[in-house]
């Protein structure tokens, strides 16, 4: 027994090990960033209240945690120090599994679920995180612990109230965690059924009313009550920070707090039955390499135990501790795949329930073994296997490499955008006028004296405060939300140097920007600082403006889809350049090319310009009935000679001749004519 603890230790070291060489090499997450504010918060003010004025909730026993280490970080280590508690929770959480394995199942059990939780990818990641998911891991752990050896059998009912106290810790760490509440009601509540079988004899409805007499019911209800308490405290903390938009808890007259604590539940759930969906998150969370021998031997041990209870009732009390983890972490499981919000399937809220996972699977592996075997070890056995724990976990390693080490190595690997050095680029070039936007402002705030602008186009919405009022900032540091393509022009003309930190999954792929908005950074601004997808932009210095509005409005309606409502004419730029203001009137089935035709007194054709808007950048298609496009097209006159010009200007398919139609065309061109003298 004393090899399986010496085991069990130098496996909490390479765990420790493990996270903190993640801590130590990888880019901060984007989330982390607000950890460290919130815990410089913490210091500042005993609250973690935001700059913008939000109680920052998310995690909030771990921003307590975290503060004492952020008290005695520097710049140029602030985000590993943030990352030490993180590290050092999550390799405590190894021997704490091995303990739990062993004293429910075997040392043998134990050990392997130890081992998996110690060299996990998902635990490296998130245990070398200034983030609570670790913390939250070690809080399900001891709830689910607690709960279920005080509610098995008679005389353990003290043991509930440290179930509870865990539980409330981990719902001030993470809201999420209250996703394992109902799974464990129901687990405890089949558990006490259990207590109604005696000796082998079947359930009936006598033995369940003699298990609820067995129970002393009044500790039941009294702890009943206490977990009500509970819920309703932990969803009270997170109202107060102010969940999806909605306004400061107590701000807005005739607000019902009941109705509120019921809103801050609701809107993470719905019932969403959605196969694709459901086999795409399986596939990622158990389907991987490192989990999918696992999740095969989880299964296969799930039908051996429902085959055991059927064909023996009795073995039901024997397995117990095993029917506890299926039912809450399978629940876990069925209640994310159905009745939670889809954004509750992520790898991170998975996290939370791993330890369970791996016990689970690691004792439906030694029911298999035992089953081909076709023997239970001995007593005697069991104390001489100790002696070959390290030949037996080396055997477990190897069986275990060939998807374990692949996706640690992934993980290790994978690079987050690295906005700490984005952001101490700028500020080791920082002057006095200059002005910074971002799609990231808690970075800025840990590394810049201030930030001007919030800037993101789509599905900002979750970021920001004041959402209903006509100036809405970002929920971290209220700076005000900027939005649009022509408020980044209009920011690019009003300031002599402008900063714009992004990074390239939000730039691109995650589709947070408009092709509008990329046009305008590719013309007006130039990338000057890239690593591991963080990028770093700053107004070119001899860029020549774009207007933010029209000189000269216009309606020109073309097919009821597009309409040009003003232009402005740039004659002092080296060539001249013609800014047209387009606007969706509809969305737009295909895209159009638009034609710009330089006409002389005879209107015969001089020159002509085709291309499609911000040459391709944003092609129609993709525009947004409503929105305003600024399409900066320079004019070349190619030797020309002087004439009294005119411009035609209208849009057509690349793929025919025929050209959008202009609503009340005088000329019958469909076409839109500037008259004024372009080039005096």
């Amino acid at each position: 027994m004393l090899t399986y603890k010496f085991t069990a230790a130098a496996l909490t070291l390479a765990a420790l090990a493990l996270r903190l060489a993640y801590a130590f090499h990888s880019n901060p997450f984007v989330d982390e960033f607000t950890t460290v504010l919130a815990a410089q918060s913490i210091l500042r003010r005993g609250w973690p209240v935001l700059p913008s004025g939000l109680f920052y909730e998310h995690g909030l026993l771990f921003s307590y945690l975290d503060a004492p280490f952020v008290a005695v970080a520097s710049t140029a280590n602030l985000i590993t120090m943030a990352r030490l508690p993180s590290a050092l929770i999550g390799a405590a959480t190894v021997p704490l599994l091995y303990r739990l394995g062993r004293r429910w199942f075997s040392p043998g059990v134990g050990l392997a679920a130890a081992a998996l939780l110690a060299f996990s990818p998902e635990g490296m990641v998130w245990g070398g995180r200034a983030r609570m998911y670790a913390l939250a891991q070690l809080l399900v752990l001891l709830t689910v612990l607690w709960a279920f050896e005080g509610s098995r059998g008679r005389g353990n009912a003290r043991r509930r109230w440290p179930a509870l106290t865990a539980l409330l810790a981990g719902l001030l760490t993470q809201f999420g965690v209250l996703m394992f509440v109902p799974p464990l009601v129901t687990a405890i509540i089949v558990l006490r059924i259990q207590a109604a079988t005696d000796n082998g004899q079947r359930f009936s409805l006598q033995r369940i009313a003699a298990a609820i007499q067995l129970s002393k019911f009044k500790p039941w209800l009294l702890q009943a009550v206490a977990l009500t308490a509970v819920i309703v405290t932990g969803m009270l903390v997170k109202r107060l920070g102010q969940p999806l938009g909605m306004a400061q808890l107590g701000a807005a007259p005739g607000q019902n707090p009941a109705l509120e604590l019921w809103r801050t539940l609701s809107y993470q759930i719905g019932v969403a039955l959605d196969g694709a969906g459901a086999v795409s998150f399986l596939a990622r969370q158990f389907g991987v390499p490192h989990h999918l021998w696992l999740t095969v031997a989880a299964v296969a041990g799930l039908l051996l135990l429902i085959a055991k209870i059927t064909s023996q009732p009795a073995a039901a009390r024997r397995h117990a501790p095993l029917i506890f983890l299926w039912l809450v972490f399978g629940l876990t499981i069925v209640e994310m795949l159905t009745l939670l919000e889809p954004f509750r399937r992520n790898p991170r809220y998975v996290v939370m329930g791993l330890p369970l996972f791996y016990l689970l699977a690691a004792q439906s592996a030694a029911l298999l073994f035992r089953q081909i075997a076709g023997f239970r070890p001995s007593k005697t056995w069991r104390r001489a296997g100790g002696y070959f724990a390290p030949i037996l976990l080396a055997g477990f390693i190897a069986l275990q490499a060939g998807g374990q080490l692949t996706d640690l190595s992934i993980a290790w690997r994978t690079p987050e955008p690295a906005y700490d050095r984005a952001f101490q680029f700028v500020a080791a070039r920082w002057q006095p006028d200059d002005v910074v936007l971002t799609v990231h402002p808690p970075a800025a705030a840990l590394y810049l004296p201030r930030l001007d602008y919030f800037a993101q186009q789509i599905d900002a919405e979750q970021f920001l405060l004041n959402l209903n009022t006509k100036n809405p900032v970002d929920r971290w540091l209220g700076a005000p939300w900027l939005h649009t393509a022509a408020q980044l022009n209009a920011a690019l003309n009003a300031h002599a140097r402008v900063w714009f930190v992004a990074d390239e999954q939000r730039l691109t792929t995650f589709g947070f920007f408009r092709g509008d908005w990329l046009a305008a950074l590719n013309t007006q601004m130039e990338p000057v600082w890239a690593a591991d997808g963080a990028l770093v932009f700053r107004s070119r210095a001899n860029r020549t403006p774009v207007p933010a509005a029209p000189a000269a409005p216009l309606d020109a309606n073309f097919g009821g889809l597009i309409k040009l409502t003003g232009y402005a004419f740039n004659t002092d730029a080296q060539p001249p350049r013609l800014t047209l203001f387009w606007q969706a009137l509809a969305p737009i089935p295909t895209d159009y090319t638009v034609f710009v035709q330089l006409r002389n007194a005879e209107n015969a054709n001089v020159q002509g310009w085709d291309r499609q808007p911000l040459d391709g950048a944003y092609p129609t298609h993709l525009w947004q009935p409503g929105e305003v496009v600024a399409d900066t097209i320079p004019l070349p006159l190619d030797g020309s000679p002087p004439d009294n010009y005119r411009l035609a200007i209208g849009l057509y398919q690349p793929d025919t001749p025929a050209r959008l139609p202009l609503e009340n065309d005088a000329g019958g061109e469909n076409a839109i004519y500037l008259t004024e003298d372009l080039w005096p």
